[in-house]
This record gives structure tokens, C-alpha cells and sequence, in this order.
């Protein structure tokens, strides 16, 4: 479902950030919330398209060149003792990169998260556009990013559930192939496979299909799904085969 801005937030790490982050370093630090924002710039990264025409050239031949992360604006209305616009000017005031974070609200239900932007870069500023008599004092802070925007969808804060167990479609024979069929789920989760003879695991055997081989005549087969989403995981065990026969 389309959401509007409405509701957004921004936040700041008040500790410098030399390196390139990702999801999880992102997630791990601390964060300032940035009161009475207005308004944010447009976020993402934008690529040079450079071109090159050779003598015999009919057709422009076009190719991806350097990436800019993006220079948004942040826009608030001026409260001077805001812990993150206090935070926002002291980091204009340095040379340092800082991380932010971009919070929609749009959740689709109580069981995910929002959607979440993580950004690092310098910022500059402010800027005041001031205006007249019932114009609202505003400032407006620039962040040069440095590395690309990281998104993160909606997760679920729900660990996964089993509403039915986990299958083995095919025939319990040497050569055969044996297909788990995961079972359902709640919470949208990734699936994991561990294949088991006589309850045990089987070395190496972690894939979707599995192939008996002479060594499993006499044993049954069983398949262990692990379901995992951002909130947990869990695993539950098919019903076992039939013994396995010979080719």
C-alpha cells in the first residue's frame, strides 16, 4: 500500500563514522531523534551516464560512470535546545562523517517494522531561508553522503510459526529424488533443510532434494525445515519415509 511522508522521522549518530557501514553496523549504533523536521531532501544514489561515439558509430554507445550518493537537505524548524538539531550543528562544524536514519510509517500491520534508510556522510550548514513576518525560522542542513543508501523493507517483529509440517514428495529409492516441501509458515520466512537417515543427519545433505544412495537402503529418510525470519527461527521435522529400497 502507497503511504505519504506523513509521520516520518530522522535521526543522528552523534559518534563519527570513518568507515563504510552496513544493515547491521547501521542497526547497532545509537540514535538521536531530530525534532520539528519539515522537510527532506531527495536520498539515492545517482550515476553518470557517459557516452562515446567512434567514427563507424550509429548508435551512441552509453555506459555507467561514477556514482554520487546523494547531498540531501534536512529542513527544521529552528529549536535551539533540540538534542538533534543540537547534534546537526555541531556536526556541520566538523569534518567528520556521521550516520542517519530515515523512519517511514508504514508498517503494514502491528507484526513489522517500518521502512528504514541508513546514510552516511558530512554535514554542512545551516542555511536560513528566513521570509516574512509569518514565515517560521528554519534551518536547513546539507548531507554530503559518502557511500550508497542502505533500504530496509518492512521485517517482521514476529518469529516464524508452523501451521503445517514439513513433506517429502517421491519415492524412498536409491536414485529417486526426494523433495521437501517446507510446510506453512507465519512471519515470511527463509527456509533451511537438513536431510536425516534414520533421525540422523546426513553429511553434506542441506539442499532442498535429496538422492538415496546404496548406504541408505534399509534406513528411512526424514527432512528437518528450519524457517527463519528477523525476528527468530524455528525448526520442525517431517514424518519419515518409508524404508529406502534398492534401485
Amino acid at each position: 500500500m502507497a503511504r505519504t511522508n506523513k509521520d516520518r522521522k530522522a535521526y543522528i549518530c552523534t559518534t563519527p563514522q570513518p568507515n563504510v557501514l552496513d544493515q547491521a553496523a547501521f542497526e547497532a549504533l545509537t540514535w538521536i531523534e531530530i525534532g520539528n523536521v519539515g522537510a527532506i531532501g531527495e536520498s539515492g544514489t545517482q550515476t553518470n551516464v557517459v557516452s562515446y561515439d567512434e567514427l563507424a558509430t550509429d548508435v551512441t554507445q552509453k555506459g555507467k560512470g561514477i556514482s554520487n550518493a546523494g547531498d540531501p537537505t534536512i529542513e527544521c524548524a529552528r529549536n535551539p535546545t533540540d538534542p538533534g538539531q543540537v547534534a546537526l550543528r555541531a556536526a556541520a562544524k566538523t569534518n567528520f562523517n556521521y550516520a542517519f536514519k530515515f523512519e517511514d510509517k508504514d508498517a503494514p500491520d502491528a507484526d513489522h517494522t517500518n521502512s528504514v534508510y541508513y546514510n552516511r556522510g558530512l554535514v554542512t550548514g545551516p542555511t536560513r531561508p528566513n521570509g516574512r513576518n509569518e514565515d517560521f525560522i528554519l534551518e536547513v542542513f546539507t548531507m554530503a553522503l559518502n557511500q550508497r543508501e542502505i533500504v530496509v523493507d518492512p521485517q517482521s517483529i514476529v518469529a516464524p510459526t508452523n501451521t503445517l509440517l514439513p513433506a517429502i514428495a517421491g519415492i524412498a529409492q536409491v536414485g529417486q529424488v526426494l523433495t521437501a516441501l517446507s510446510g506453512e509458515w507465519t512471519g515470511e520466512p527463509s527456509f533451511a533443510y537438513r536431510w536425516k537417515k534414520a533421525g540422523t543427519n546426513i553429511a553434506g545433505a542441506s539442499g532442498k532434494t535429496y538422492v538415496p544412495v546404496v548406504g541408505d537402503v534399509g534406513a528411512d529418510i526424514s527432512v528437518a525445515v528450519t524457517a527463519t525470519n528477523s525476528a527468530g527461527n524455528l525448526s520442525k521435522t517431517s514424518g519419515a519415509t518409508a524404508d529406502v529400497i534398492a534401485a
